[in-house]
């Protein structure tokens, strides 16, 4: 049992160290939980399993950058496919805060750019906030 709370004691910091900062690290989602965002279309490159809303996904650390010095890479204007966990569904917005136009998705969606929508018609690489939805 030492051993388990010397763990803890040094993992919960590193979780909470960022809370107060402008990203912020998301911790670990149950596998049987949520949604999978990637990174390119077809379920290819980094991703994030999220099981909670996000308000602005540039506060949500992921890997995306503009390059910008010291700059956090997120996860804002960045997700191109989205896998669906049984019973769980996924509303995407254009803007932050859950405004905007949006799209709902209650299935496995390889590809954003074959849902219409407001970044060069499609929603690749457009999202700005997410809800995750549970059924």
């Amino acid at each position: 049992m030492p051993r388990m709370r010397r763990a803890v004691a040094f993992v919960l910091p590193l979780l909470f160290a960022r809370c107060g900062s402008e990203v912020t690290p998301r911790g670990p989602t149950p596998p049987d939980q949520g949604i999978v965002i990637y990174l390119h279309a077809d379920y290819a490159g980094p991703s994030q399993a999220l099981a909670v809303d996000v308000a602005d996904l540039s506060k949500a650390q992921g890997p995306c950058s503009r390059g910008e010095e010291g700059e956090v890479p997120n996860w804002r204007k960045c997700v191109s496919s989205i896998h669906l966990r049984p019973g769980w569904s996924a509303t995407l917005f254009r803007d932050d805060d859950f405004k905007g136009r949006s799209v709902t998705i209650t299935a496995d969606t390889p590809n954003l750019k074959s849902l219409p929508g407001p970044c060069d018609g499609s929603f690749n690489d457009c999202a700005m906030s997410i809800r995750v939805t549970k059924h």
